[in-house]
This record gives C-alpha cells, sequence and structure tokens, in this order.
C-alpha cells in the first residue's frame, strides 16, 4: 500500500514538472572582467561594446534547439576584448551566458545596464505532452562575468516592445504600459497605462541625460468625438504626466482648426540636456493644411509652448533624423535620403541620396571638413561624402558637396531576426552563407575597389554540428 502511494506521488509529481517546465540551475563561475571602463556602446542589437569588451550573440540557432542553460553554444552570449583600432582578439574570445538569445523585434537584442546583460529567450516550460513552449518569451539578465542569471518576466509570446533603461523594463503589450522594476526581488511588474494607441522610446544609452529611462505615448482625448489626440510621458519609477492635449485650445487656433491636431510620433533624439521629439501632425480639415513633420524640445519641465515648435515642411514627412546642429539634419524622405537645413524662417530640403527603393542609414562620419554617410541599400553597403564642413568663429556650416560613392561591404547577411549592427566603426552580423554564425568587418580597413578588403571575417564561435555541416558542403 505505501509504495503505491509513493508511486501515485511520484507520477503526480512528474506530471507537475513536465507542466511547470524544468527548473534550470544557473550556477557558473565568474569570468574575470574589469569593470573599470563602464562605457556602453549600441545596445539593443546584435553586438553591445562595454569598454575594452564586446559582448554578442553567438550566432542565429533559432527557437527550436535545444535551450538548458549550460548547454547552448550557438546563440549564447560570448564575449571578446577588443583592441586599440576595434578589432577582436580572437584568442579571449569565450561564452558568457549559455542560453540561445532569440526574438522576432528588430529592436530586442542585447542590452547592457547597470552591470547587467538583458536578453530575450525562448521558454523551457512544457506543455502537456512535455515539449517546450517556444513560442513563449522569457526576459533574462545576467552580470556581465556570467554569474547571477535570473528569469525578470515571462511573456506568452514575441510580439512585447521593450526598452531596458536605468532598474527598469519598460514594456507595451496589448496597448498597456508597464515598467518591471529590475532591483526589486521579485521583478514588481507595475501596469502603468491602458489605451496606449502609439509610443516611442529614446534610445537607451547609459551616460545620457535624464530622458533615457522615459517613453512618450499618445492616447485618445477623454471625449471619444474629439479628432485630436494626446501626448503622454512616463519616466521610470514615476508617475505619468500629460504633455500635449493636442486640441485648438492649446495652439490658440480655434477659428482655423476648430478639431485640434492628430499627432504621430516619429522618433526621439537627444539634443543636449533635453529631448527632441520629432513628430507628424494634421487636421481635420480637407486640404490638411497643417500636415507635416514637426518637432519639440522638451526640458524636464515637459513645457509645451507651440510658439517653440518647429515644422520642417508643409504636406511632406520625415523619419529617422540625425542632426548635425540645431540647423541642419540628414533625413529620409521616402526612398531619398535628404539634407534639411534652415534658410531664414524656414526649412529648404535638398537631395543627397536618391533611391529607387528605400535607402537605409546606418550611420554618420564626421571629420574636420567633410561629412560621408554610410547607407544600406539593395543590400550593400555603401560610403559616399554628401557635405562639406566649414568652421569659422567656432561657427559650423554645411554645403553640398556630393562625391562618388564607394561599396564598402557587399557580403551575405541574415534578416531573419537581427539584420546588420554597426557598433563604433565595426559592423557585425548573421553571416548567411556560413549557417548564420557571426562574422563582423571593420569599416575602416576597407581599401576602395578592393574586393577582398571588405570580405568579413568569422567572430563566433563554431558549433562542432556547425564544422560538419560546412565541410560536407564544401566537399559536396
Amino acid at each position: 500500500m505505501v509504495k503505491k502511494i509513493l508511486l501515485v506521488i511520484v507520477c503526480v509529481l512528474l506530471a507537475a514538472a513536465m507542466l511547470a517546465g524544468c527548473n534550470e540551475s544557473y550556477k557558473t563561475k565568474a569570468i574575470p572582467t574589469d569593470t573599470s571602463d563602464s562605457t556602453v556602446t549600441s545596445n539593443g542589437g546584435l553586438a553591445v561594446r562595454y569598454g575594452k569588451y564586446l559582448y554578442y550573440i553567438n550566432g542565429y540557432a533559432g527557437n527550436e534547439v535545444d535551450n538548458t542553460f549550460g548547454e547552448v553554444q550557438k546563440g549564447a552570449i560570448a564575449r571578446v576584448e577588443l583592441d586599440q583600432n576595434g578589432n577582436p582578439l580572437k584568442s579571449t574570445n569565450t561564452v558568457v551566458v549559455s542560453k540561445n538569445v532569440y526574438n522576432t523585434t528588430a529592436t530586442s537584442g542585447l542590452y547592457i545596464s547597470g552591470g547587467y546583460l538583458f536578453y530575450s529567450t525562448p521558454s523551457i516550460d512544457k506543455d502537456s505532452k512535455g515539449e517546450p513552449k517556444i513560442a513563449q518569451m522569457w526576459l533574462m539578465k545576467t552580470k556581465l562575468d556570467g554569474t547571477d542569471t535570473k528569469v525578470v518576466k515571462k511573456f506568452d509570446d514575441y510580439t512585447v516592445v521593450y526598452q531596458v533603461v536605468d532598474g527598469y523594463v519598460l514594456y507595451v503589450k496589448e496597448n498597456e504600459l508597464h515598467a518591471i522594476d529590475t532591483n526589486s526581488k521579485k521583478f514588481t511588474d507595475t501596469k502603468i497605462d491602458e489605451e496606449v494607441n502609439a509610443y516611442v522610446f529614446p534610445r537607451y544609452q547609459e551616460g545620457q541625460n535624464d530622458f533615457v529611462n522615459s517613453v512618450f505615448y499618445l492616447k485618445a482625448a477623454d471625449n471619444e468625438n474629439s479628432y485630436h489626440n494626446v501626448l503622454w510621458y512616463y519616466r521610470a519609477g514615476g508617475e505619468p504626466q500629460k504633455v500635449l492635449e493636442a486640441n485648438a485650445e492649446t495652439y490658440g487656433v480655434e477659428s482655423v482648426y476648430p478639431g485640434g491636431f492628430k499627432l504621430t510620433l516619429v522618433e526621439a533624439v537627444y539634443a543636449g540636456d533635453k529631448v527632441r521629439l520629432i513628430y507628424n501632425k494634421t487636421d481635420q480639415g480637407t486640404n490638411k493644411t497643417s500636415e507635416g513633420t514637426y518637432s519639440y524640445d522638451f526640458d524636464t519641465s515637459l513645457a509645451f509652448l507651440p510658439a517653440n515648435e518647429i515644422r520642417y515642411a508643409k504636406k511632406t514627412t520625415y523619419k529617422n533624423f540625425r542632426f548635425l546642429n540645431n540647423d541642419t539634419a540628414i533625413v529620409s524622405n521616402g526612398n531619398n535620403v535628404d539634407m534639411l537645413y534652415k534658410e531664414g524662417a524656414d526649412w529648404a530640403r535638398k537631395t543627397l541620396i536618391p533611391g529607387s527603393s528605400e535607402v537605409k542609414v546606418l550611420d554618420i562620419e564626421e571629420s574636420d571638413n567633410e561629412v560621408s554617410v554610410y547607407y544600406l541599400f539593395s543590400n550593400v553597403v555603401y560610403r559616399i561624402p554628401v557635405l562639406q564642413k566649414t568652421v569659422i568663429d567656432n561657427t559650423v556650416t554645411y554645403s553640398e558637396n556630393i562625391k562618388s560613392s564607394s561599396i564598402v561591404f557587399d557580403g551575405s547577411f541574415s534578416t531573419s531576426w537581427l539584420s546588420l549592427d554597426l557598433v563604433g566603426n565595426t559592423l557585425y552580423y548573421f553571416n548567411s552563407d556560413v549557417l548564420e554564425n557571426t562574422y563582423y568587418l571593420n569599416l575602416n580597413e576597407v581599401i576602395e575597389r578592393d574586393a577582398d578588403s571588405r570580405t568579413g571575417t568569422l567572430l563566433g564561435i563554431v558549433t562542432a554540428e556547425d564544422e560538419i555541416a560546412l565541410l560536407t558542403s564544401d566537399s559536396g
């Protein structure tokens, strides 16, 4: 009788374990880590630089591989030291977090904040058949030395968009804004607001201004019959604040635009100790005479004065703003890359890079006398000098000076999840010709018209399975 009872108990416990998932052990030895330089560069992508180290995702593995902690190599988080030119020192390459980093959202890569790595990974919880629930996402964190790994939050899919900030994770799911306190013992998750229609996070980078741990978002007006919408702001650890009721009364235009304005968020970029919120605006009128792209520089008071709003063009909308100064910006305009510049009280536009399909700007390089653009077009990365820079009596001006473009990268890269990631002067990518292992190319070492110089180099640690597959493929 006792044996039967024990057998029943064991069966119940096994079934419960199957349904609840395996309890992983995250115990591991610390990897010696120099934290004297804690400068973080390029959060949220395939690779993040921390001081002399580069933390990166060791290849793209998908979400169907074994994700048991300690058993993962491909898709794991690896680390390598960089030399003075930004090139990896291969002898220092090591796996730091043996979990499969995976997502489907292009902004959900690696983050470093407060001495921790933050990343998403497929769930290892089991369904009733004992299969891992790989369609579900876990958000996890690990110290930079590979220790103190914890599950921060479990989500039922990969649709959640999140931003790691100082001491918090902000995320939006099903029109709700939430904040997770990553310093609390149980990672307290607080619903901040609901019925969020749109949102924009300033790009998180340690050492920036007070707006790095915040989000701007839009909600409908309280009166459901109103045309205008409302801009809100939330800073992690605080309370949500109404910033701008975009009605006619706020702008003082009751006779011209009685319905007020509808805002659409574009992006938020830093402007000194302020944040420059860029948005599209339109009205309810037949001719939409207010339509265009605008910006406003908010300080910590969040005060809004209509007279300080900047309008960049009429009936034209822009995105991907890269400001060279307060009077000059490089922007995306449809398929083209344009320069916006102040001409008297208004803004004018010149096309710098025309495209038959969308041109994606990867970086802006500014020297003492020239501005060049690195851009992606038809899966090829180009560099083109576009502006002449002149400095007279500490005043900087830019003028159009377009030269010939040159190819700097034309290799194969995966777009299954994370695309090309430019960290400093080096391009990192999953090589689609080599089973999506991680490669790099130092753009400063590319020689014009020299195809060999723009061939990427293996960075990642290749698994034995991939080595066999590659050898078999080569022999065939």
